[in-house]
């Protein structure tokens, strides 16, 4: 898995505890749009131009069922199958905590975008090993 970049609020709001990395809800929504890391809270129509529900994928994200503990939140991977109309393109996952009024916490970066045809995979792959993101 690629780093995360993390949005320039996440780490206020983490010292403000907004976020609870162990218990709120963690979502990753796909995008093909370049998230800004100026923006606070997750919009799927206008600033991150996530889909809609629709041939495999979840309209919002999909829970990531983190865990986090000693400084290191893990997630549960992600495989995305796509139906009859495809998903994609998409370069961007985005996390954000839907419990706290989807505020933004990062995104990952593929090399390229990515269009999933009628049957493919494709597996959001959160290293077990190294965790999603760490505090040090």
């Amino acid at each position: 898995m690629a780093a995360i970049t993390k949005f320039t609020s996440f780490y206020t709001e983490l010292g403000l505890a907004t976020h609870n990395l162990n218990t709120d809800t963690i979502k990753a929504a796909i995008t093909n749009v370049l998230p800004d890391i100026a923006q606070t809270v997750f919009d799927p129509v206008t600033n991150h131009a996530a889909p809609a529900a629709s041939d495999g994928y979840t309209a919002g994200g999909h829970n990531i069922q983190n865990r986090f503990l000693a400084g290191k939140m893990t997630a549960t991977d992600i495989v995305l199958t796509a139906g009859a109309g495809g998903i994609g393109p998409f370069r961007y996952v985005v996390l954000y905590n839907s419990s706290k009024s989807d505020k933004l916490i990062g995104w990952i970066a593929y090399t390229s975008s990515i269009t999933l045809a009628s049957g493919e995979t494709f597996t959001i792959d959160f290293d077990a090993a190294a965790g999603v993101l760490t505090i040090p």
